[in-house]
């Protein structure tokens, strides 16, 4: 997880920063945690499997004014698709409660003006709001002329013009969003599905949509139960135009209200005219009536309007389900859980083995060396986790370790504020509708001279573990089974299982014989037993 913050306090200070810092071939997203402000950005998302996340949906903007009518270094005006103000050109790339505008101003006057392009595939927007005059939001493939700024992403083959767009696999999935602008402000030739969106007609009227869907795709834009409204005059507002001949464009159980036009879509003045790959089903509100329709536009019926589901029009060959979460399991925790780099191999954390073993979840390590439970939430780590938890997600803790420390910015006691920090966790987790789960902390490898172990946690596990019973929270004992774990193998055996490194090791010259952190081997081995324990 990396923290975008003005005031220095985060990882970065510019939201393009962390995108560059992001490492090519992540396999589970990097989470980018943007700060409540407003950013003057153009900010370009060319790496794949990202998550941004924005503090709060309407403080938290990123803006930008180009516009169509902006002059290149070449004294030419740079068009539609160099006026954006977010570009995504990385695959599963999720964007969420933020707001993304284009200021440039009126389009009658500076032209379009993108505030999202969207040319990724398997791309999610949940509770964003997208905000500009004409041409908000453009959803199809890489222009050549946008290359340079999408580098290293490559652009498609055959695509010369967005006209000769081929059939690429493309797909959008936008959930509770607002959206607004006009002319024609949501446009493209990929599938996309809208639900629960607002699309928000300015006061200047057009069209919410121009689709330019491909000959041979099955599926254009699918708008479910979304509400078409805005403040242009009655009537001015038409659910599209077709800007290409092939374009199919699909409202499903819509409400609409008096600004919509009583005729729905419209020709393309001088160019392409609706066909029945346009049309509507089950709309509500003061344009429910469709006695007034464009005559070529589809009434679809019961049957035809019953298959348009998220799994038809988007599912494709992976099966992709964007309106069902992958969740995430998120660790707290201390250095026995967190994430080491290639220079301190062969030191690994538990949680880092972790990352690797579960499949059906996405794992975002927080857990850091030398923090307890008090620090950790001193340093604000708790509420950046609390910020990005959703429900169906999990929240790890373990601490312990560090808690007897005598420092005061780490020291608690376990009968008294151990257990508070530890609520501060559960209700964190419980706030946002996820699972916490309590883990009590790995043993150290200390035996006696009679081969039993010598407990060093002092009252914290049982503090835990009482908390556990108190507040019905899952418990996964972990002192309990490391413990069980190095008497069966012994004191000597047991030493493979923590970071026990001969001297002359490239990253250890002198050697190591560590009985806290643990080895490869050791925390694969822990990380299955925590798999184990959390399928019970």
């Amino acid at each position: 997880m990396y923290i975008i913050s003005k005031d220095g306090t985060g990882d970065f200070t510019s939201i393009q920063q962390a995108v560059d810092a992001v490492p090519a071939g992540n396999r589970s997203p990097v989470i980018l945690l943007v700060r409540m402000d407003t950013w003057h950005e153009k900010v370009i998302i060319n790496k794949d499997n990202i998550r941004l996340i924005g503090e709060a949906r309407d403080r938290t903007v990123i803006t930008n004014s180009g516009c169509a009518k902006d002059l290149g270094p070449d004294g030419r005006e740079k068009g539609t698709f160099l006026s954006y103000t977010l570009l995504v050109t990385g695959d599963n790339v999720e964007v969420e409660n933020l707001t993304i505008r284009n200021d440039a101003g009126d389009g009658s006057v500076v032209g379009q003006a993108v505030a999202v392009y969207a040319a990724g595939e398997r791309g999610m927007w949940r509770n964003c709001r997208m905000i500009a005059a004409q041409d908000t939001l453009f959803c199809g493939p890489t222009m050549p002329k946008v290359a340079k700024d999408a580098l290293p992403r490559l652009i498609p083959e055959g695509v010369i013009s967005v006209g000769d767009c081929p059939l690429v696999l493309g797909r959008q999935y936008f959930e509770d969003c607002w959206i607004q602008g006009d002319v024609d402000f949501i446009f493209g030739p990929y599938r996309c599905w809208f639900e629960r969106c607002t699309l928000y007609m300015n006061r200047r009227g057009g069209w919410y949509t121009a689709a330019n869907t491909p000959e041979s795709a099955p599926y254009g834009m699918v708008f479910h139960r979304c509400r078409l409204t805005g403040e242009c005059s009655e009537g001015e507002a038409y659910l599209g135009r077709p800007w290409r001949a092939y374009a199919r464009t699909v409202f499903l159980h819509c409400e609409m209200d008096e600004c919509v036009s009583p005729q729905g879509f419209a020709d393309w003045e001088g160019g392409c005219c609706i066909t029945d790959r346009c049309g509507e089903y089950g709309t509500t509100g003061a344009r429910a009536d469709q006695s007034r329709r464009h005559p070529k536009q589809k009434r679809l019926t019961d049957a035809e309007a019953a298959v348009l589901t998220i799994p038809e029009v988007l599912g494709g060959y992976d099966q992709w389900r964007p309106d069902q979460r992958v969740p995430t399991w998120f660790l707290c925790g201390d250095s026995t859980m967190a994430h080491y780099g290639p220079e301190q191999q062969p030191m690994t954390g538990w949680g880092q083995a972790l990352e690797m073993l579960k499949t059906d979840a996405f794992v975002e390590n927080c857990a850091a060396p030398g923090r307890s439970s008090k620090s950790f939430v001193a340093q604000k780590k708790l509420n950046f986790v609390e910020l990005c938890l959703r429900k169906g997600d999990k929240l790890l803790i373990q601490f312990g370790h560090n808690d007897k420390k005598p420092d005061v910015e780490r020291h608690t006691e376990p009968e008294s504020t151990y257990p508070l920090y530890l609520n501060m966790y559960i209700d964190a987790a419980l706030r946002q509708g996820a699972e916490p789960v309590l883990l009590t902390s790995i043993v150290r490898r200390r035996f006696d001279g009679e081969g039993r172990l010598i407990p060093t946690h002092l009252g914290y596990p049982d503090a835990m573990r009482a908390l556990a019973k108190e507040r019905s929270i899952r418990l996964i004992d972990l002192e309990r089974i490391t413990g069980d774990m190095l008497l069966e193998m012994g004191a000597e055996e047991s030493a493979a299982l923590y970071n026990h490194v001969p001297a002359g090791h490239p990253n250890y010259p002198e050697g190591a014989a560590d009985n806290s952190h643990l080895s490869f081997e050791g925390a694969v081995r822990i990380a299955r037993r925590v798999l184990e324990e959390m399928a019970e």
